[in-house]
């Protein structure tokens, strides 16, 4: 019988189920062997119980019964003997009963003369008068076995046949349950495996069936069809993808003008692409051996590495091609197995185009070189002449901040002493009225008092005014001579500002803005004076032309403190503030907001040029739109050695 009429005829019937009759012999050899067991155990409990009945009906006959019959014959009432011997034989298994005397036999029922239990007990009477026991016979008691254990089989059979039955339908029914929850659903979860097919998968999913009050909702086979329905999906999904990326494998080997090839264990080829297959003229029903073939255009390097069964990469060859010698470069990955060396699968990859560029390239880089040699030379020389432009902008721009400065000054100069010019001739006015009033005689003590007032008013004003225009000249004096002069000197920061301040009040009225100038006075710093009142003068002047266009109330605040061995300094305004877009280009050279609108775009660059450079400190810079600017810096009180010398150079 095939396996497959097999395979059918265990889905119809449960007879033919190799499990279940597996499952039905062990539990009929499981059940037969207990029942079994339990049916001679019981037997032997029964044997036990039947016997102790026996030894119980002669125990009672001993002690109960002995006694009465020696009454009887002790007074010769041998009638009632017999009628008690009678009454006697008639208990359950007593079978044959006999009571000798010296002179009297009473017997009943039949000797046995098969196998027996026998017992004789002696016959005494107890004399009540004298209390003596006399003995006056004895009691014989027979008791068929072979009855006990005829009844015994008997009932060993029964039960052993009663327990086989119960076996028999108890497996049978087990049989059909376990046939219909199990065996006909392994089956159908096997014929729905037997009908797939990975080429041809069809829509379908498995569905066992079901019987109401034997099964569970869901069981483990249920389980087992859903398991199989994942798999077998998975499986047609993981098929139709390899057939893809085979299918993808074979086109990109075949549209490939790389080399690939795979050999065996002894290097020969099972595999090569078309392009390596041309190259060679290689047979695709007969391939060489990869070694021999190489050798005979002498790519020993490639030889000596198949040799080594090792992976390789980064292997140069020439290998002739249609009378061409092109260059190769080959790798490949060495697969081992158990039992060893396993073979190659590789590719070769053309490159005499790279290396023909390579080629030029390095007769171009040769020629390059000088090339390059003379631009950089025309290069630093155009670099030094920036340089020199540079600098001269930055002194330009220095000259013309000094020249706004004189020219600013020059007017404030002129108020004072136009007004002192003027206290001045009314004083010479009034000194001649009082002259020729005096040499007239018509002087009077109120006209005197008079004249004498307004002299005193306007020596008053003309005093006044010199003293003002003293204050400018002096203010203009220090800063000019500071900023002209980068002398290395003490100076106190608080009198240098206000200096500062006071020489820029021509330019700072036009907006009008007052800064306001907060610090301790007395700090001192040994360094360079005109480099720090430059670059509070370029934040100024950079306020005033940038800053407050469309602020209605403009503020400058220039706030300084001592902070250990440096000099906290934050210059602040609440102007237009600087997009945060633009934080990175404000100290850029030559960048500016007004270009074409008298901006030069060296202002902050030189800012930040002098701070870092000459007076050796450190910017910080702070900005939003609509909340001013906020240049803080930390400068060194006393200027090092170091600093005053490149302060010394870039001065020279």
């Amino acid at each position: 019988m095939s396996r497959n009429q097999k395979f059918d005829d265990s889905i119809r019937n449960p007879f033919f189920s190799l499990v279940g009759r597996r499952i039905l012999l062990i539990m009929i050899l499981l059940s037969g062997f207990f029942t079994i067991f339990t049916t001679l155990l019981q037997t032997y409990w029964d044997y036990d119980e039947a016997f102790d009945r026996v030894d119980s009906r002669h125990y009672e006959i001993e002690h109960v019964h002995a006694e009465l019959l020696a009454s009887s014959l002790w007074i010769y009432d041998l009638t009632s003997v017999q009628e008690r011997i009678d009454g006697l034989i008639n208990l359950p298994h007593i079978d044959y009963l006999a009571l000798r005397s010296e002179n009297y036999l009473f017997e009943a029922g039949s000797p046995l003369d098969v196998s027996k239990v026998i017992n004789e007990y002696p016959l005494q009477y107890d004399d009540p008068d004298t209390g003596n026991t006399q003995r006056i016979g004895t009691i014989y008691v027979e008791s068929n076995t072979n009855a006990i254990y005829n009844d015994l089989l008997q009932r060993f059979f029964i039960t052993l046949l009663l327990n086989a039955i119960k076996t028999l339908m108890v497996c049978y029914l087990i049989l059909l349950v376990f046939h219909h929850t199990v065996s006909q659903r392994v089956f159908k979860v096997a014929q729905f495996l037997r009908q797939y097919n990975p080429l041809d998968p069809k829509e379908e999913t498995l569905t066992l069936p079901r019987k109401r009050y034997i099964m569970e909702k869901e069981d483990e086979l249920d389980w087992l069809a859903a398991e199989t329905n994942k798999i077998t999906q998975n499986m047609s999904t993981l098929y139709r993808n390899i057939m893809l990326e085979r299918e993808r494998l074979a086109d990109f080997t075949h549209v490939s003008s790389d080399w690939l090839w795979e050999t065996d264990a002894d290097l020969k080829l099972t595999f090569c692409s078309e392009p390596m297959r041309l190259a060679f003229d290689l047979n695709p029903k007969q391939y060489p051996h990869l070694d021999k073939l190489l050798s005979t255009v002498g790519c020993h390097q490639f030889i000596a590495n198949l040799h080594r069964q090792q992976d390789f990469s980064m292997c140069e060859e020439i290998v002739p091609v249609e009378g061409e010698s092109r260059y190769f470069v080959f790798q490949a990955l060495a697969h081992h197995g158990i039992d060893g060396f396993r073979g190659f699968r590789g590719t070769g990859i053309d490159i005499t185009a790279l290396k023909t560029a390579q080629f030029e390239l390095e007769t171009l880089n040769h020629n390059l070189e000088e090339t390059v040699d003379e631009r950089t030379r025309e290069l630093q020389e155009s670099m030094e002449h920036l340089k020199a432009a540079q600098e001269q902008l930055v002194e330009s721009e220095k000259l013309a901040a000094l020249g706004s400065l004189v020219a600013g000054v020059a007017h404030e100069v002129n108020t004072p002493l136009g007004i002192a010019v003027t206290a001045s001739s009314v004083i010479k006015d009034i000194t001649h009225t009082l002259n020729q009033a005096f040499e007239e005689q018509t002087l009077t003590s109120t006209q005197f008092a008079s004249l004498i007032k307004q002299v005193n008013d306007s020596v008053v004003m003309l005093e006044h005014n010199l003293k003002r225009a003293t204050h400018l000249i002096r203010d203009f004096k220090q800063t000019a001579v500071d900023q002209v002069s980068e002398t290395l000197t003490e100076f106190d920061v608080k009198q240098t500002l206000d200096a500062l301040v006071a020489s820029l009040h021509p330019e700072t009225r036009k907006i009008p803005v007052a800064p306001e100038v907060s610090g301790e006075r007395g700090i001192l710093m040994y360094s360079l004076p005109g480099v720090v009142t430059q670059v509070i003068s370029n934040l100024v002047m950079n306020s005033i032309n940038h800053a407050f266009d469309e602020t209605d109330n403009p503020t400058i605040t220039i706030e300084f403190e001592r902070q250990e061995d440096h000099l906290y300094l934050c210059y602040q305004d609440n102007g237009c503030g600087i997009e945060p877009s633009l934080h990175h280009r404000i100290f850029e050279p030559f960048y500016t907001s007004k270009r074409g609108r008298g901006g030069s775009g060296l202002g902050l660059n030189l800012v930040f040029n002098l701070v870092k450079q000459k007076l050796g400190g450190e910017l910080q810079f702070e900005s939003a739109p609509g909340q001013g600017v906020k240049f803080m810096f930390l400068i060194p009180l006393s200027l090092s050695s170091e600093a005053t010398q490149y302060a010394s150079e870039s001065k020279d």
